[in-house]
């Protein structure tokens, strides 16, 4: 296949019909190893024409939803059923996923903070390398699925960065109808060109992401609406035959992050005594709950407030927080046609 030079090998034949499991093998050294492997987990089921879909999961190290959908997927999946190509990586950024941590502890790397990456650099910037110039290139959707790792919780949402053109974008959508999530979040100002969705909009291959729950463990609920909108979206790409399942489908609401300015901050160091959920809607001056100062017993606990109207997106999970943590993040509901003027 005339692949982009890498230091990443695989035994992998990605034209090779059937259903492979292998390893990208990534040489690595530092102080633990002179000379060592880290073997990425990767599984390509093919099977005739069709399109080349890329599915990730394990981006961050701690987002445990989108694992467990792709790990089953790998094993399970008959390749009769597909028309094309899967290639599925439930653990993208392994060092990450093994250290139970949103970055790398090889190098401190956020995978998603790392496209285009780079052949010779740092593990994660490798593995990015790889993805974009190798994975990504060869195909024709990609879905990365997240979730809130160990300190938020999300409203299950599919998650679209609204870069790449506006025909682009509408193929996007139409991804995001199919998998019907409650929630689409459609990011402009805030997404990073450093993600593997600026990534994907630079070659031009529609790309579906999602936000399914997290807290660092596996919400149950949250799992059967990936599960289900991953097998539409996956019929709806083309790749997969089969009647698309009709359970766990929601109208999915356009929302847009309200960003920094309407996010609700600790305003102490203490512990979090939150007052609302995650898909709750709120108004500007609603109570969101209590920092209760522990170690100072002569200072009253502290209200926070949300600052804006909005829906809540995002929720923190852990309780002890900092002076300046963010509690919640809201969103708002837009029009689609907003995302084209």
């Amino acid at each position: 296949m005339g692949l982009t030079p890498t230091r990443i090998t695989t035994d992998i034949e990605y034209d090779r019909p059937g259903r492979q499991l292998g390893y990208l093998r990534l040489i690595h050294s530092d102080n633990r190893h002179a000379f060592s492997t880290i073997p990425i987990p990767i599984a390509v089921i093919a099977n005739g024409a069709g399109p080349t879909i890329l599915l990730t999961a394990g981006n961050h190290g701690d987002e445990y939803e989108g694992q467990a959908l792709l790990h089953r997927l790998a094993r399970t999946l008959d390749p009769k059923r597909v028309r094309g190509r899967l290639i599925v990586l439930p653990a993208l950024n392994y060092p990450a996923v093994l250290a139970a941590a949103r970055v790398s502890p090889l190098d401190d790397g956020n995978l998603n903070r790392a496209f285009p990456g780079d052949a010779d650099g740092s593990p994660t910037a490798a593995i990015a390398h790889y993805a974009e110039t190798v994975l990504l290139a060869m195909s024709q959707g990609a879905v990365d699925i997240h979730s809130g790792g160990s300190a938020t919780v999300y409203a299950p949402s599919v998650y679209l960065h609204c870069g790449g053109g506006a025909d682009l974008l509408r193929r996007k959508l139409a991804g995001a109808r199919a998998f019907g999530a409650p929630y689409t979040v459609c990011a402009k100002a805030t997404s990073d060109s450093r993600s593997m969705s600026a990534a994907c909009d630079r070659l031009g291959v529609p790309m579906i992401s999602t936000e399914l729950a997290g807290g660092g463990t596996i919400d149950p609920a949250a799992l059967e609406i990936g599960r289900a909108g991953l097998t539409r979206l996956l019929v709806h790409f083309g790749v997969m035959d089969g009647e698309a399942p009709a359970g766990h489908m929601h109208s999915t609401r356009l929302v847009s992050p309200l960003g920094a300015q309407s996010s609700v901050m600790s305003p102490t160091d203490g512990i979090f005594e939150p007052l609302h959920e995650v898909g709750a809607e709120v108004r500007k001056g609603t109570l969101a709950g209590y920092v209760h100062p522990l170690g100072e017993l002569d200072r009253p606990s502290l209200a926070a407030e949300f600052a804006h109207d909005g829906i809540v997106l995002v929720k923190r999970v852990p309780a002890l927080v900092r002076r300046g943590d963010y509690l919640y993040r809201l969103a708002c509901e837009i029009d689609e046609k907003s995302l084209f003027a």
